[in-house]
């Protein structure tokens, strides 16, 4: 019986000296760690959310409109906006018009209306062959229609315009250049 008791005692000894050295450990390496060494950076004012490399698709009646997509974007509640950095916005089109894509440096997406701003270098280029150029365009959803105010270029086969302002149906590829208007049309091949 006193053997058994020695035993006892002895693995009550070993089992407490084995718990505080594995406390001892664990409290020694959260001490050496010590704060993250990464922190995350703080919001801007007016941010509610942010986020990187975003990907919103819009549809109607399981048909794809819109996609739009971006490196960066930041949410602001008061304002129900949304900034975006490194934009690509991508406008579904017919089989035969084809989608058209618009790359910006960056873009306001206004959630109530879904409407994009894109702005700084603005190009945009469809499987066609259709482009344009210009500093700033909005897109608006409800119209499926971009417009600008801003000089614009516009490319399409041999044909070339420059202009002030434009609209543009992105279903129909119809297009409207508001004022000081030139064009200039090389037939394919033709220098």
């Amino acid at each position: 019986m006193h053997k058994l008791n020695n035993i006892r005692r002895f693995l009550v000894t070993l089992a407490s000296i084995v718990t505080l050295c594995v406390v001892g450990t664990i409290a020694y390496r959260m001490h050496q760690e010590g704060a993250p060494s990464r922190k995350v950076p703080k919001l801007p004012l007016k941010v509610d959310v942010s986020l990187q490399r975003v990907h919103y698709t819009e549809t109607k009646k399981g048909v794809k409109r819109w996609d739009l997509s971006a490196d960066r974007a930041e949410y602001n509640k008061e304002s129900d906006s949304t900034t975006l950095t490194g934009v690509k916005l991508v406008v579904a089109g017919s089989r035969s018009t084809g989608d058209l894509e618009v790359t910006a440096e960056r873009a306001e997406y206004r959630n109530a209306t879904r409407d994009v701003t894109l702005s700084g270098k603005v190009l945009g280029r469809s499987a066609s062959g259709l482009e344009f150029s210009t500093s700033r365009i909005t897109y608006l959803a409800a119209k499926s229609q971009l417009e600008t105010d801003q000089p614009v270029q516009f490319k399409d086969g041999g044909f070339e315009l420059k202009g002030i302002g434009m609209e543009f149906q992105t279903q129909t590829r119809r297009l409207k250049v508001m004022k000081d208007v030139s064009a200039v049309y090389r037939p394919q091949g033709v220098r």
